[in-house]
């Protein structure tokens, strides 16, 4: 159940509906931590054995090729671990969760704070999202295109994890669009004396 305990403002109508969206895909993405760990204990275990193809077969699998390696048990932790950066990045900007300074930011009224906000969003997070989301999906493209893999019996289809890259900026360039409009409402309630400064 979402409150307004649980974070910052999340707005109301349609924006709240998709702020607390984005959250939810943060949230279910923090799982992946799970199979990360597993994946971690079952690398190591195999490591230790000095197993270096786990398991082979006759036709070429979606992201694994012909086998499934040790490297190939590394580099799916890691693809996990981007996957779950990207998609937890724009949930934790929602839920104020993001690194701050706080030591200027505490002093601050709620005025202050919105102005400072939506400066940030505007000026630095929007740009920045939409260059990465641009250039991502270039990138995404051209190692679609490639058939980019591994060069040691790593995991195969890598556009598949550099396609989240593009992803996790629109879900954050969404976010964006989403807290400035809750920033823009809460700073008109104050205009108009509705909310205490």
């Amino acid at each position: 159940m979402d409150t307004q305990s649980s974070g910052p403002d999340r707005g109301t109508g349609p924006v709240h509906t998709v702020l607390s969206g984005i959250v939810w895909i943060g949230r279910a993405a923090a799982w992946l931590i799970v199979p990360i760990l597993i994946l971690v204990l079952v690398s190591v275990t195999f490591s230790a054995a000095k197993f270096g193809t786990i398991v082979q077969w006759e036709n070429d699998v979606f992201l694994f090729g012909s086998k499934l390696t040790l490297s190939s048990l590394g580099d799916l932790q890691w693809h996990l671990f981007g996957i779950m950066l990207m998609l937890t990045m724009a949930g934790a900007l929602v839920n104020d969760a993001h690194v701050r300074v706080d030591f200027l930011r505490q002093n601050m009224s709620e005025r202050q704070k919105n102005i400072v906000d939506l400066i940030g969003h505007i000026v630095f997070l929007m740009p920045l999202c939409i260059i990465v989301v641009l250039h991502g999906y270039d990138f995404t493209l051209r190692s679609f295109t490639m058939g980019e893999g591994s060069n040691y019996d790593g995991m195969y289809d890598r556009f598949v994890l550099k396609a989240f890259i593009p992803i996790g900026f629109a879900l954050m360039l969404v976010a964006g669009i989403g807290l400035i409009v809750v920033r823009l409402q809460a700073l008109f309630k104050m205009g108009r004396g509705k909310v205490d400064d």
